[in-house]
C-alpha cells in the first residue's frame, strides 16, 4: 500500500475512535504526550469528529513538525541522512527544481523502478502522485530533516544548472580563446565577469557542501582541458567535479575576490582568509593561490571551529597514555612535546591540551602561525613576519606578560627552541610541536638545533608522536578470518581470529571510512631517559629504553585499534610505514 495516501494516513492519525485511540496511545508511549493531553485530545477529537493529530494540532498541544515525526515513526517511516549518503546528480535531476522546492524534497536513489525520495513529509499525496507522475517510477519516500534537503537540492539541482550554465558563457566568451594562461588579455577577464550569478551559487555551493561533508580541502586544480574541483575527505582526496577549462577564470576571480586576493596578480601565489556560513555553523576558509601552467590554482583550507572544541578523551588515545598526559598537565613547569609530520593532527592536539588547562586562575598566551582557531579565555598571538613579530621575538615579551602557560605552535629554530626550554626551566608549562617521524627523534631533533643535552634532560617532561588513521565505517566493516602467516607478520595475539576490513555504503560515501581516529606513542621522560640524553645516545637507543619502560609505537598502537575494529591493517601500514620496530 503507497504510503502517502490519504487512507493511510488518516488510519494513522485517526479516521474514528478506535484508530484515535490506537494512535493516541502511541504518542503517549513515545513521549509525544502525557496523560493529561492524551485524555483532553481524545475529548475533544470525539466532540469535534476529527482525527486526533488534526486536534492536537489546532489545538496546540502538537506542532506540525511533532505531529509529522509521530507519524513516521508510527508508520515505520525510514529517516535519511542525506550528508552521508552519495546522491547520484542524474537521479536528482529527474525532477525539476520547481517540484524539489515546492514539496521540500529530492530524488537520491533509483533500483528497478522505484525511486527512493527523501521529503521533509513522506505522507504529502499530493507530493508524491506528482513526482511519480513527473518521473513514471514508483516512490518509495524515507524522511529527511528540511536543511539538509534544501542544501542537496541547492547541490545537485541548482548547482548542476549553474554548471551548465558556467559552462555555456564560458564557451560564448571564450570561443575564439585557447586554453587560459597567466597571459590571458585583460578584456576576456572583465568580459569573463559579466554574469557572475552562475559562477557564485556555483562557488557557494560547492564551499556548503564540503563543510557539511566534513572536506577538510577543496583543490580547484586547471588541467590541460578541464578544472577540477577535489575534495580532500579524512586525509584522501576524492575528484568531485569536472568543469569545462574556460570556466576556470571566473570561478578562480570569484575565490580571490571573497578572500580578498589581488585578482590581478596571477603570476605570483597568495594567500588570503573569510568567514562562510554553511546552514547554522560559521567556519573560517583559508585560500592560497599557486600559479601553474594551466592557471591558477586554487586550495581552501577549512577550519572548523568544532575542532578546537574537542576534548582529550575525543582524540583516540589509550586510557594509559591520556592518564599519562593529563599527569604532564598537571605540573606547574616543563616542556611537552607534540610531534609527527604535517597532516597528523598536532594542532588539535595542542588545543585539546589548552582545554584541559583553561582556567581563570592560569594565564595561558599562544603563538602561532597563523592561529587557526579561537579559543575563549586563551590569549592568542599570531606570528607576522613583515612587522618583525616572529617566533622568537614573540616568545621574549610573551615571558614579560606574567604567563603560567605558553604554547608555542612549532619549534622550527635553535632560538626559539632555547627560549622554549628557559620559560620551561623557569616554571613555566610549555606546549609545543616539532615535525619529526617519532618521539625519541624529537629529543635527538633539538640536540641537532643546538640545544645542550643537560637542558633538555632537565626540561622535557614527556613526547607525544602520532598520527591519524581512517576510522572503519560502523555501518558497513566486515570481518575476515586472519591467517597464522599475518599473525606472525602483524605480530597479533594468537586469541586474534578476526579483523575487519572496508565495504562501503551510503552512509560513509562508499569509502568504507567515516572520520579519523589518532594512534600514539607516548614517551614518558623517565630517570634512564635522562641518562641517555645526557650521554648522547640515538634516537633508537632512547626508543629501545622507553619500550623497555612500557611504552607502545604508534604501529603496535594502531594494530592496537585493528583488533578493537576501530581501523584497518593498511591504513596503520600506510601512516607508519617505514617507522614500525
Amino acid at each position: 500500500m503507497e504510503l502517502g495516501s490519504s487512507k493511510v494516513i488518516k488510519n494513522c492519525i485517526g479516521e474514528g475512535m478506535k484508530n484515535n485511540h490506537e494512535f493516541g496511545q502511541f504518542l503517549l508511549a513515545n513521549g509525544f504526550l502525557n496523560k493529561v493531553g492524551l485524555s483532553g485530545g481524545l475529548e475533544l477529537a470525539l466532540q469535534a469528529g476529527e482525527p486526533i493529530g488534526e486536534t492536537l494540532v489546532r489545538t496546540g498541544a502538537l506542532n506540525q513538525a511533532g505531529l509529522l515525526e509521530a507519524v513516521r515513526q508510527y508508520l515505520g517511516i525510514p529517516e535519511v541522512k542525506l550528508t552521508r549518503v552519495a546522491i547520484d546528480p542524474a537521479v536528482a535531476g529527474l525532477i525539476s527544481e520547481e517540484i524539489a522546492r515546492r514539496y521540500t524534497l529530492i530524488p537520491f536513489e533509483r533500483y528497478s523502478g522505484v525511486l527512493r525520495v527523501a521529503m521533509l513529509d513522506p505522507t504529502h499525496e499530493r507530493a508524491l502522485r506528482d513526482v511519480r507522475m513527473f518521473t513514471g517510477l514508483e516512490i518509495e519516500p524515507v524522511f529527511a530533516i528540511k536543511e539538509e534537503i534544501e542544501a542537496a537540492i541547492r547541490q545537485y539541482l541548482t548547482v548542476e544548472q549553474s554548471v551548465a550554465r558556467l559552462a555555456n558563457l564560458a564557451e560564448g566568451v571564450l570561443k575564439n580563446q585557447g586554453i587560459w594562461s597567466a597571459e590571458f588579455s585583460e578584456t576576456a577577464e572583465s568580459d569573463s565577469q559579466e554574469d557572475e550569478g552562475p559562477t557564485l551559487k556555483f562557488v557557494h555551493s560547492v564551499l556548503h557542501e564540503a563543510v557539511v561533508q566534513g572536506v577538510s580541502d577543496i583543490h580547484w586544480e586547471p588541467r590541460k582541458s578541464a578544472f577540477v574541483v577535489r575534495y580532500r575527505i579524512d586525509g584522501k582526496l576524492i575528484r568531485k567535479h569536472d568543469l569545462s577549462a574556460k570556466a576556470a577564470r571566473s570561478i578562480v576571480s570569484s575565490l580571490k575576490v571573497m578572500a580578498q586576493m589581488d585578482v590581478a596578480e596571477r603570476r605570483f601565489p597568495q594567500d588570503g582568509r573569510m568567514t562562510f556560513n554553511a546552514g547554522p555553523r560559521r567556519v573560517d576558509l583559508r585560500m592560497s593561490s599557486m600559479p601553474t601552467v594551466y592557471g591558477e590554482k586554487i586550495v581552501v583550507r577549512i577550519l572548523d571551529p568544532e575542532m578546537a572544541q574537542r576534548p582529550l578523551n575525543d582524540l583516540g588515545m589509550r586510557l594509559e597514555v591520556e592518564t599519562g598526559v593529563q599527569a604532564l598537565l598537571k605540573r606547574p613547569n616543563g616542556l611537552i612535546l607534540v610531534v609527527g609530520p604535517t597532516g597528523s593532527g598536532k594542532t588539535t592536539t595542542l588545543y585539546a591540551l589548552l582545554r584541559e588547562l583553561n582556567a581563570e586562575e592560569q594565564n595561558i598566551i599562544s603563538i602561532e602561525e597563523p592561529v587557526e582557531y579561537q579559543l575563549s579565555g586563551v590569549n592568542q598571538v599570531q606570528v607576522n613576519l613583515p612587522a618583525g613579530l616572529s617566533f622568537p621575538v614573540g616568545l621574549k615579551h610573551i615571558l614579560r606578560q606574567d604567563p603560567d602557560v605558553i604554547m608555542i605552535g612549532e619549534i622550527r629554530d635553535e632560538e626559539t627552541a632555547r627560549i622554549a626550554i628557559t620559560a620551561s626551566l623557569t616554571g613555566h608549562l610549555v606546549l609545543s610541536t616539532l615535525h619529526t617521524n617519532t618521539a625519541a627523534e624529537a629529543l635527538a631533533r633539538l640536540i641537532d638545533m643546538g640545544v645542550e643535552p643537560y637542558l633538555l634532560a632537565s626540561a622535557v617532561s614527556g613526547v607525544l608522536s602520532q598520527r591519524l588513521v581512517r576510522r572503519l565505517c560502523e555501518h558497513c566493516k566486515i570481518k575476515y578470518k586472519v591467517s597464522e602467516a599475518e599473525k606472525r607478520v602483524l605480530r597479533l595475539p594468537g586469541s586474534v581470529h578476526q579483523l575487519h576490513r572496508a565495504a562501503g555504503c551510503p552512509d560513509c560515501l562508499g569509502t568504507g571510512f567515516r572520520g579519523r581516529i589518532g594512534i600514539h606513542e607516548f614517551l614518558l621522560y623517565n630517570q634512564e631517559i635522562k641518562e641517555l640524553v645526557l650521554s648522547m645516545q640515538n634516537a633508537r637507543d632512547i626508543e629501545q629504553q622507553a619500550m623497555v619502560s612500557g611504552m607502545l609505537t604508534v604501529f603496535e598502537d594502531g594494530m592496537f585499534k585493528v583488533i578493537q575494529g576501530l581501523t584497518t591493517v593498511e591504513e596503520v601500514l600506510r601512516v607508519t610505514s617505514g617507522i614500525q620496530g
